[in-house]
């Protein structure tokens, strides 16, 4: 398995569109990112529940995966790896390398190796960067690894122009916490858009967090009538309260949202007019 000794990749500009594409996609109750960048790059940022992952980016029209991004080892994130790793063999496959083990992630492996596919881990002190032409993906640094694989995700700053997107896997407030305090404050505040971690679960959102985050919109993805309860009425009772629009894949389906570096667009189900935003407005 190839591992990545300096994990800053950089992806060579082609012909470029206007807009970054950001698509919450709804694959139930799991999660699953897609990033298509204006010089027509790709990246996925966990799979899924399943395989039927692969007919969802048919649907999206997604002919190629530059870059794969495993959050943590959950099946509900990395059911669909297999499937695309065989069909894309992206350059880049990301992963914590944590110590938590299924049959699936063996699988996952082993389809990286068979891939040739470049493997690489977040720093364990400072943070990454991957560059995808005019998008910038700054993986957080590792906290130490936890015996609950959901505080083993990882953390992911997307940075195109003024727009900005947190994603950060399950993690819980432990981890969390440990990022306020020893990663740079640059990763997690003032963004405009974050995936409510953990599928809008109770542990998945604290008030900390969101008052440093300071989104504009806030996207949960849950399937819909999960055996979890997701998203916790708590959850959504402060991101109420701190008058925080949110999203939701299990009641809006797959989320995009369009930016041209300055302003974004969230579209709407088909018959309805989709919802343009000013861009984020940074505090003094």
């Amino acid at each position: 398995m190839k591992r990545a000794l300096l994990v800053i990749l950089v992806l060579a500009a082609t012909a470029r569109a206007d807009n970054l594409s950001l698509s919450f996609l709804d694959v139930g109750q799991g999660d699953a990112v897609l990033i298509r960048t204006p010089e027509g790059k790709v990246a996925l940022v966990d799979a899924g529940p399943s395989s039927g992952i692969l007919d969802i980016l048919k649907r999206e029209g997604v002919e190629k995966v530059d870059v794969l991004i495993t959050s943590h080892h959950h099946a509900d994130h990395i059911g669909g790896m297999v499937a695309i790793i065989k069909k894309f063999k992206p350059k880049l496959y990301v992963d914590s390398g944590s110590a938590y083990t299924t049959t699936t992630y063996k699988r996952v492996l082993q389809a990286v190796n068979d891939a040739g596919c470049q493997f690489a881990q977040p720093k364990k002190d400072s943070e990454r960067k991957i560059v995808l032409g005019s998008v910038t993906l700054r993986l957080f640094p590792q906290a130490p690894e936890d015996e609950n694989e959901n505080n083993n995700s990882i953390g992911i700053r997307l940075d195109f122009g003024e727009f900005s997107a947190l994603l950060t896997g399950d993690s819980e407030e432990s981890e969390r916490s440990w990022w306020m305090k020893n990663a740079d404050g640059g990763l997690f505040r003032l963004v405009t858009v974050m995936k409510a971690a953990h599928h809008g679960s109770r542990n998945g959102t604290d008030l900390a967090w969101l008052k440093a985050a300071k989104p504009s919109l806030v996207v949960i993805s849950c399937g819909k009538d999960n055996k979890y309860g997701h998203p916790h009425k708590g959850t959504l009772d402060l991101l109420e309260e701190q008058k925080v629009p949110v999203k939701r894949t299990d009641v809006d389906g797959t989320i995009k949202i369009e930016s041209d570096g300055k302003t974004w667009n969230v579209h709407k189900k088909e018959g309805q007019t989709s919802l343009t935003k000013s861009p984020l407005q940074l505090a003094a």
